[in-house]
């Protein structure tokens, strides 16, 4: 156990959240055999088997389990203690990792995240770019930004905005086919659907003060929300996105948006969540006062720092 460093602690909870030593090889950038001869030295170190191996998947024995947790509370306690140092420094630098989705980190996030490397040249930012929910202290994420999904594995968070969903089309389809100037005229027009997600297809207005939802089945339908949005890009048809990526592609030029007084869009918060160890950090208060740039847009009222029930709870 005396050879074990604190990074093969943070391999091993990598390791056990991802069930596989190819994934956290492509997240480290390094060859799946490196990944395992590292595996291999800290079972040796232990001198216990931590983990059942088949071709296709990882599991923790029991004594894997034990070790996971004493290798969270490990890195847990360097997270405080890093962090309580670090904030008693001006020095900003070190690593932040955000986990976000797709879509935001395209159309919110990566357009100006050289503001940040040009005021903080030190600090490093790596981006983990995918639609699934983190496991933030398993994956060591020290940002998590949701989007209409409520916060959990956390004690505190950040209210950056909301977003609703609204209905887009691209500038040079509104010009062969016409601009809809009423709900029922969208009955002539080519609509796109996500077959992913049966709600985004129930599309809300208020028709003379009074509510209404249309059902749409799609001229054209697709299987995520990325695709919808490509679609409405190259001129497929009328789509309802995300109207934090709609209007930042209307600030480009690339959409329009189409009956914007008729459309019930609806709010979701968009939240930062902070594992509550590490929220102190100066590279994590220039990190926040990033995203909240990036996010100024769509700030809520009441955009503050919210309580959130700790693991476990409600």
């Amino acid at each position: 156990m005396d050879n074990l460093t604190l990074d093969d602690f943070a391999l091993f909870a990598q390791i056990a959240a991802a069930h596989s030593f190819s994934t956290v090889a492509r997240e480290r950038n390094v060859a799946a055999s490196h990944v395992s001869r590292a595996m291999a030295r800290i079972e040796a170190a232990c001198g216990l088997r931590l983990a059942h191996r088949t071709t296709h998947s990882l599991s923790l024995t029991e004594e894997g389990e034990m070790f996971l947790e004493h290798a969270r509370r490990i890195l847990g306690e360097y997270a405080q203690l890093r962090d309580g140092f670090g904030g008693r420094s001006l020095h900003i630098g070190g690593t932040v990792r955000i986990s976000v989705s797709q879509l935001l980190a395209e159309y919110v996030l990566i357009p100006q995240l050289h503001l940040l490397s040009a005021q903080h040249p030190g600090l490093t930012v790596q981006l983990q770019v995918e639609d699934r929910v983190v496991d933030m202290a398993d994956e060591s994420i020290d940002i998590a930004i949701r989007a209409g999904v409520d916060p959990a594995q956390a004690s505190v968070a950040r209210s950056l905005g909301s977003h609703g969903r609204a209905l887009y089309a691209s500038p040079g389809y509104l010009r062969e086919h016409g601009t809809p100037v009423s709900v029922s005229d969208l009955a002539a027009h080519r609509l796109i659907s996500n077959a992913a997600t049966p709600a985004h297809n129930q599309w809300g207005f208020r028709v003379n003060g009074e509510p209404t939802t249309l059902s749409v089945k799609g001229q054209v339908q697709v299987n995520s929300s990325a695709s919808v949005i490509s679609l409405a890009l190259s001129g497929a048809g009328i789509a309802r996105m995300n109207d934090v990526v709609g209007q930042a592609l209307v600030e480009q030029r690339r959409l329009l948006p189409v009956l914007p007084q008729a459309v019930e869009r609806g709010s979701h918060p968009i939240f930062a969540v902070i594992l509550s160890t590490r929220h102190r950090a100066p590279k994590m208060r220039a990190t926040m006062d990033y995203l909240q740039t990036c996010f100024a847009p769509f700030v809520t009222p009441e955009g503050a720092t919210a309580a959130l029930p700790q693991p476990g709870g409600a």
